[in-house]
């Protein structure tokens, strides 16, 4: 197909640009990106004008299946909502709610913008179905952790290896981690045996890490060391992808700069649930990798990357209360490629260039009513970031095929997606 007339947002020579080019796909590749590309018979085009062609956006961090537990947080510390909330609701979902949450939750995603997620949950299988049928590019996982009970870790680790047995090598789209809950909920021995999976499969670490005050003592009460010796000591050498990190000192990034790891920054989760907010322009700064996320409906509210990608932006802003901070562009890149890096994509997907796969959405931006936000849209970059809703993104391709078009699913039976959740027992 042939995308025509827009604005690309592209990376050039370290910086965002805006430029008008057109874009073309062959098959599930990026082919051609130029001015005024001629139409090949028979070739689909689409007419971008007053729209803007950008990468899809890249989340580092969600649990897929929580859109059951959508405005379930309200007045809970981060504890409290896991210990008296979450988890015992969890023990007892089943495979099908766990794939129709999963199921609306993609369309979520889809449809603001997000053609890729990192997932962290449980009841794989189910949530591996929904990411088939849907399309959508995504690492999947199986969550691990003991403080329950050696036959329950025992459980988890060979749903983890079922899971990741039984793979389709032939679905480019769906890539695994090895994912330990956290450093609070796994012992010495589930994280070497996390390791241990990771290196055997060649696969990333996925985990939680420093997100509320609490977890410093708990930490080095349960390994008898700092958060970030631990960390250190089993994931050392391997890919690692850190959720949260809201409570970093310098010693801690320090050490993570010789790690092969970097940060999924969840702001609205982390406002929610009162753990603070992640000093990313200090990071990035030192020379950490950041990417951005949703985390799950559940604390984070809902999955749209453009309202995240503005919280992100702001709440910086609040803690250095002057202009040396990060701004749209880092913004754009921490949602983009820099996620892509994160979870070691970043050959294949993240930005808009010839050979990389074409995951492109594409927002409009035409002047009307709907767009009142962006208008005049002196800097489109900036309202990119502060004016844009996901609602906004009028097409998301993923792999080179177009799953929604003009604010329709082509393949997808969206009014059932959301009865078989309505359907569902109400999690309260």
């Amino acid at each position: 197909m042939l995308i025509k007339n827009g604005k690309v947002l592209i990376f050039e020579d370290g910086d965002v640009k805006i430029k008008k080019l057109d874009v073309r796909i062959k098959n599930d590749n990026i082919e051609r990106i130029a001015e005024k590309i001629e139409p090949i018979k028979g070739e689909k085009t689409i007419n971008a004008t007053n729209k803007v062609i950008m990468p899809g956006l890249v989340n580092t961090h969600a649990h897929i299946a929580m859109s059951l537990f959508r405005a379930t947080f309200e007045g809970c510390n981060l504890y409290t909502w896991l210990n008296d909330k979450v988890w015992p609701i969890e023990e007892h979902l089943t495979e099908e709610q766990v794939y129709n949450a999963s199921m609306l939750s993609i369309v979520e995603m889809l449809s603001t913008g997000t053609t890729y997620v990192n997932d962290h949950y449980f009841i794989s299988e189910s949530i591996r179905k929904a990411v088939e049928d849907t399309k959508i590019r995504a690492t999947i996982t199986r969550v691990l952790m003991d403080n329950d009970g050696e036959k329950e870790s025992n459980k988890r680790i060979q749903e983890f290896k079922k899971l990741y047995e039984t793979r389709d090598n032939n679905n480019s789209l769906i890539t695994y981690s090895v994912a330990p809950h956290s450093l609070y909920t796994c012992s010495d021995e589930l994280l070497e045996i996390s390791r241990k999976l990771a290196l055997e499969y060649n696969l990333p670490i996925h985990i939680h890490f420093l997100e509320s005050i609490n977890e410093i003592d708990d930490i080095r009460e349960k390994h008898n060391d700092l958060a970030i010796n631990v960390l250190k000591q089993h994931f050392a050498g391997i890919h690692t992808i850190l959720a949260h990190g809201v409570k970093l000192n310098s010693y801690d990034l320090k050490e993570l700069k010789e790690m092969k790891c970097g940060i999924s920054h969840n702001p609205i989760s982390n406002f929610r649930l009162g753990c603070k907010i992640a000093d990313i322009t200090k990071y990035s700064k030192e020379g950490i990798n950041i990417g951005l996320g949703t985390d799950g409906q559940g604390s984070g509210n809902n999955l749209d990357m453009f309202e995240t990608m503005k919280i992100a932006a702001l709440a910086q802003g609040g803690i250095h209360e002057n202009e040396e901070r990060i701004g749209a562009k880092e913004i754009i890149k921490m949602a983009t490629i820099g996620g892509a890096k994160i979870v070691g994509l970043d050959n294949e997907i993240g930005s808009i260039e010839v050979g990389k796969k074409a995951d492109i959405i594409i927002v409009n931006t035409e002047p009307k009513l709907d767009n009142i936000k962006i208008f005049p849209n002196n800097n489109i970059i900036s309202n990119l970031v502060y004016n844009t809703s996901g609602t906004s993104v009028e097409t998301t391709i993923v792999n080179g095929k177009i799953l929604m078009e003009n604010r329709k699913f082509n393949s997808l039976n969206i009014q059932k997606i959301i009865e078989d959740v309505k359907n569902l027992k109400h999690i309260k």
